[in-house]
């Protein structure tokens, strides 16, 4: 275990960029490979630059799969800030603006989700 926190299932994340912080309740999600911002709370943080982008699955194109622009941002999370590099997406119709994938999770977290909530919903409300 070393020095991982215990998170939640959801956690309130500040998303850090050039121009400033956003806080969002953020999913932390042990089966996305990456984790991701949507696209308007990254253009408010300013987060940046774009460093690469990525292919992802998806079920709702024909081809199969989007590319996905990737960008620098930090992360402060239960107090550790974190520097990482998130796909950017349109999340508008997602319960929640921030996904937190294994690249984060892995070398810092660990997820007990009893700490998270008693139903089994939870919407931003941010």
């Amino acid at each position: 275990m070393g020095n991982k926190k215990i998170l939640g299932l959801v956690e309130i994340v500040e998303v850090i960029g050039e121009k400033g912080s956003i806080s969002k309740k953020a999913l932390l999600d042990t089966g996305a490979t990456r984790s991701s911002v949507d696209v308007r709370v990254a253009a408010k943080a300013g987060i940046g630059p774009i460093v690469n982008s990525v292919r992802v699955k998806s079920k709702t194109v024909p081809e199969g799969f989007v590319r996905r622009a990737v960008a620098k941002a930090k992360f402060k999370i239960r107090g550790k800030e974190l520097d990482v590099e998130v796909s950017i997406e349109d999340r508008k119709n997602m319960p929640y603006k921030v996904l937190i994938g294994r690249d984060v999770i892995h070398s810092n977290f660990l997820i007990d989700l009893e700490r998270t909530h008693h139903s089994n919903k939870i919407f931003d409300e941010h």
